[in-house]
């Protein structure tokens, strides 16, 4: 009976070890993304690092940012508390962090990694929002 309990537990414990990586979309992160049709951002899990909050995930560049109305090939990116996206622009929400990304040398389908926040214990049980934009002009 031991032998079988002890089993079960390490079975219980490796599923939930890969689980986040294969769980695509069930993340607690809103993606906002007007471009899509360019850049699709698939996320696959949210991380804790330290004092990091992170979302992993999968980019595929589609097309060039500029026929989405970009004039560079920077996207920008802001993480927010997803109650926040509504002010955002107005002055009433808080962004946690923002960051731009260079699209120039990257081609198909990468993963990569956005910040979400440098406090995760201000984070840590909340619904987040990640908003991708162009980058404005410089």
């Amino acid at each position: 009976m031991k032998k079988y309990a002890v089993e079960v537990l390490f079975m219980s414990a490796c599923a939930g070890m890969f689980l986040p990586v294969f769980a695509w979309g069930e993340t607690d992160v809103n993606i906002d993304n007007p471009l899509a049709e360019c850049v699709d951002i698939h996320p696959v899990h949210r991380q804790e690092m330290d004092n990091l909050t992170i979302l992993k995930t999968t980019v595929t560049l589609k097309k060039s940012t500029g026929e989405c109305g970009c004039f560079s090939t920077l996207i920008n990116y802001t993480s927010l508390l997803a109650q926040d996206v509504e002010g955002y622009g107005r002055g009433s929400a808080y962004s946690l962090q923002e960051g731009n990304i260079s699209l120039a040398k990257m081609q198909g389908r990468y993963p990569f990694s956005f910040v979400l926040s440098v406090d995760n214990q201000s984070v840590r049980d909340q619904k987040l929002a990640l908003m991708i934009r162009c980058t404005p002009p410089l």
